[in-house]
């Protein structure tokens, strides 16, 4: 079944050497786009067992009533005990009465988030096709579409309205910001959006990596504040709290982290800006570097927060494929911009390689080999006893706080 990767790989790379050298508008080319917005859509819509946290939210399903009269109910105790919001709850609710199947929820959800991906694709690049190489291979795809599915809807609407706010449609941010929250309360990331202005240069950069070793430093004494009181609280937030509260990262966690979701990205958005002819795109990306900014010393000083980063992923890349791209014609720091490009790309690879000691696997394991809803072989249940021991570490000194 691994062939339906091969297949995307080899029409993507296809099209990009034939298409994403042309500039204007042309019919073919989006044509093509939307064609492989539609694979990337069956193909994890048609999966079975892909990825790590789909085996709980497929577990979970399970338990959903099939009764409509039981929706009220079900809204407020999936809500208290597992922290899940009303529109995620109502989609699995529908889906469970209608088709009673899980494939209904992940075929909307590969629709709803690669229809978004592609259409900000679309607007901010001309280089459709090797962004969805790297889209693809940097496995936000599969993250996006199989691991945070709850977010995932966030993120994809999020997409929208940050777009829409850009282009001056202040209502679309904030509208489309109330139904990503009904779906993942890290939506609230976003609100910083509006409220975010940094003037780009060098020294910006300088501050915020000082900024972010002054905050990683501090951040047990911020913990501690919140664990004093999500300590008092009940329900699955005040659990999710206090579990986070005790995460810590180590001095070479710290610098991972620094050039993982600061120092690369910063670089190669700040090119994108210095190197964009139009006024209006350059003010667009100017807006997005400063978020990213923002995003980043939050998930550097406090680890549990890097999920606020996926706000920003899919702009990111889609400035990275820029950033690539350009390589080929703009020799300007050509040396330093190489040497971004190629530590983005061993971070990438380097996730790839993240070992679960009980199964004797890695991460690309969640997503490879590839399976369909065809051939439903329970060997692929190695996934979620990785996932186990994914999202239980063993406590050490160096991934524990004391917090007193």
């Amino acid at each position: 079944m691994t062939i339906f990767y091969v297949i995307f790989i080899l029409l993507a790379g296809y099209y990009s050497y034939k298409y994403d050298r042309i500039e204007e508008y042309d019919s073919h080319k989006q044509h093509r786009l939307w064609l492989l917005c539609g694979y990337l859509i069956c193909l994890t819509g048609f999966s079975y067992g892909i990825g790590a946290d789909k085996f709980t939210y497929m577990s979970e399903f399970e338990n959903y009533p099939k009764n409509i009269s039981e929706v009220g109910d079900y809204l407020w105790v999936a809500l208290f005990t597992r922290g899940h919001m009303p529109l995620w709850v109502l989609l699995n609710l529908f889906c469970k009465v209608t088709f009673d199947s899980f494939y209904a929820i992940q075929l909307i959800e590969s629709a709803v988030v690669n229809i978004a991906v592609c259409y900000i694709v679309s607007k901010y690049t001309h280089r459709y096709f090797l962004f969805l190489l790297i889209y693809f291979f940097s496995l936000k795809y599969f993250i996006f579409n199989c691991e945070v599915m709850r977010e995932g809807f966030a993120i994809a609407f999020m997409l929208w309205g940050m777009h829409g706010y850009l282009i001056g449609k202040k209502w679309l941010f904030f509208l489309m910001f109330l139904i990503s929250l009904m779906f993942h309360v890290s939506a609230c990331a976003v609100l910083l959006f509006p409220l975010v202005y940094l003037k780009l240069s060098w020294k910006t950069l300088y501050i915020s990596i000082a900024l972010s070793f002054v905050f990683w430093l501090a951040s047990d004494l911020l913990m501690g504040k919140i664990l004093s009181v999500a300590s008092g609280g009940q329900g699955a937030f005040a659990q999710k709290a206090m579990f986070y509260s005790l995460q810590a990262s180590s001095f070479f966690g710290y610098l991972r982290s620094l050039l993982t979701y600061l120092l690369f990205p910063y670089i190669t958005m700040y090119y994108m800006v210095l190197f964009e002819p139009s006024e209006e795109r350059r003010r667009r990306k100017e807006k997005l570097t400063a978020y990213m900014v923002v995003l980043a010393i939050i998930a550097i000083a406090i680890f549990p927060l890097a999920r606020f980063y996926n706000y920003i992923q899919i702009f990111y890349l889609v400035m990275f494929t820029e950033f690539v791209y350009t390589l080929l014609w703009h020799y300007e720091h050509l040396v330093i911009r190489i040497g971004t490009s190629i530590g983005t790309f061993l971070i990438m690879f380097w996730f790839y390689f993240s070992h679960y000691e009980t199964t004797d696997t890695y991460y690309y394991d969640f997503f490879y080999p590839y399976t369909c809803i065809l051939d439903e072989n329970k060997s692929v249940y190695f996934r979620s006893i990785a996932h186990d021991e994914a999202v239980n570490p063993q406590v050490t000194d160096k991934n524990t706080r004391e917090i007193e």
